[in-house]
């Protein structure tokens, strides 16, 4: 009886070894495992034990380009595979390229020109994109109204220009704009986002990396909650990953390329630069001249406006003969009628 018993419960070890051997495969994860990326959980409700764990990720925040590349490259990369399994429709977001880790400064430059010869320095203006390989990013030009035309005020015509410049021909366009007319403000800034900019780089490796994850998991997965809840987050991945990609795209384009904005105004004389150091006299005498000129222009803008306004002044001035003669009439008649009435009493 012993000996039956003992057959049997060898039998039955076997049959449990032969089973275990059988199912084991490896080919998912650990029974409702939940994986985790970030704040985010997943839990994959497959039976099966648990699969080798991978090797450590390295720190994304302190992770060179290099490094990265190679990193990309590894087992836990993006090899072929992951892609060719990976969802149908499904294609990878690379990083920008960019050049190392060099500093990332944007650079600007206001400046403010005068001209008497507006036509010549608008077209200087485009010769000088021209020459150095810039482009017109948004642009005004405003003249003289029909109003001003018709009662002959004087308004003058003025430009906004905001250009794109290679930044190493930024100095050079600069130095450049004394030929367009005379510049009365010219104002320079640069702004350094070297540390937003490959802060923003490490987040988006790490984003690509969790991206490439769940391709993986996606090609392996078969209940469709799994299905639903892996293809959710991949899409908040990716569009995180566009996100992030467009923004240092933006910050590069802005690296690249400074900005020049220019105000030009039409004017009938350039300001003149004064001199810093003047004596008492030579304050004295700029300033009388000043006063002279002044009374100049005005004596001349007197004389232009009696002649513009003549018509308008002699029809004024019919109607204001016209309106005396009548009433001096009317004051006579009354009189008269005063005077008769008078001797009329009287006699």
């Amino acid at each position: 009886m012993k000996k039956k018993i003992s057959i049997i419960l060898c039998v039955i070890f076997v049959m449990t070894l032969i089973a275990a051997c059988a199912g084991g495969d490896g080919s998912y994860p650990a029974p409702a495992e939940s994986m985790w990326y970030g704040n985010d959980s997943i839990e994959l409700n497959a039976v099966a034990p648990a699969a080798p764990q991978a090797a450590p990720m390295p720190d994304m925040m302190v992770m060179s380009e290099a490094e990265y590349v190679a990193y990309d490259d590894s087992d836990m990369g993006r090899s072929g595979s992951l892609h060719e399994a990976g969802g149908a429709g499904i294609t990878s977001v690379t990083a920008p390229v960019t050049d190392g880790f060099s500093e990332k400064i944007i650079y600007s430059v206001f400046a403010e020109l005068e001209t008497m010869r507006f036509d010549e320095t608008i077209a200087g203006v485009h010769t000088l994109m021209a020459n150095y390989g810039a482009f017109i990013e948004s642009s005004s030009i405003g003249g003289v109204s029909s109003a001003s035309k018709f009662y002959g005020w004087n308004e003058y015509r003025s430009a906004y220009f905001s250009i794109r410049v290679p930044k190493e021909r930024l100095d050079a366009m600069t130095s450049s704009l004394d030929n367009l007319g005379n510049v009365t403000h010219i104002n320079s800034n640069a702004t350094n986002i070297t540390s937003q900019f490959f802060d923003t780089q490490s987040r988006l490796n790490s984003l690509i990396i969790q991206e490439d994850r769940l391709l993986d998991m996606l090609a392996k997965a078969e209940d469709v909650p799994d299905l639903i809840m892996i293809e959710e987050r991949l899409s908040d991945v990716r569009y995180q990953v566009e996100s992030l990609t467009t923004t240092l795209n933006n910050w590069q384009n802005q690296v690249d390329y400074s900005t020049l904005t220019l105000s030009i105004n039409e004017v009938e004389q350039f300001t003149e630069r004064v001199e810093i150091h003047r004596s008492y006299w030579q304050q004295i005498g700029d300033g009388f001249l000043s006063t002279i000129r002044g009374i100049g222009r005005f004596f001349m803008n007197l004389f232009m406006w009696l002649i513009i306004s003549a018509p308008v002044l002699i029809i004024l001035a019919v109607v204001g003969v016209a309106a005396l003669i009548i009433v001096r009439w009317k004051l006579r008649s009354i009189a008269k009628k005063k005077a008769e009435n008078q001797n009329n009493q009287q006699s």
